[in-house]
């Protein structure tokens, strides 16, 4: 099941990547390790401690929340900044 879930994270990671590139594509090296590292790290970290249920909640969930919270600031203009 790790695997699985490893798998489908960086899926996941490589989707973010293709469609949202032209913010992603001037980052440095550092910055795509900690963000790749850190989310499959996560991934295998909640799989050992919390369990399957949860590994899959922080796989789908945290992506998921950051496409809700970017719809109502950009999509709906309830943004302030």
């Amino acid at each position: 099941m790790l695997i699985l879930q490893i798998l489908v994270a960086l899926s996941i990671l490589l989707l973010g990547r293709f469609f949202f590139f032209s913010f992603v594509r001037k980052d440095p090296l550092y910055v795509f390790i900690l963000r790749y590292g850190g989310f499959i790290g996560i991934t295998v970290l909640s799989h050992y401690y919390l369990g399957n249920f949860w590994a899959w909640a922080w796989i789908i969930g945290l992506p998921l929340l950051g496409l809700l919270v970017h719809f109502i600031l950009y999509v709906l203009k309830v943004s302030t900044f």
